[in-house]
């Protein structure tokens, strides 16, 4: 199964975890705020899973076929 990735870009805090753990798939914007390169190689779902559990502002979402996955 591979996770939808999703991140909501009002609640991110820029800690920069994400971009820390997955550089190139999760980038800062010209604001400093993390986005997601999709063009950029993916990290395994649980690698995925982890980064989102460690979001200081829960702005990452995974989903699964549609439904958000419980972090």
């Amino acid at each position: 199964m591979a996770y939808e990735v999703r991140l909501d870009s009002d609640e991110c805090v820029s800690a920069g975890k994400c971009v820390a753990s997955a550089p190139g798939f999760f980038v800062f914007d010209d604001d400093e705020i993390g986005t997601i390169d999709h063009d950029s190689s993916r990290p395994a779902d649980d690698a995925l899973l982890r980064i989102a559990r460690q979001c200081p502002s829960g702005a990452i979402k995974l989903f699964a076929d549609g439904v958000e996955v419980e972090l």
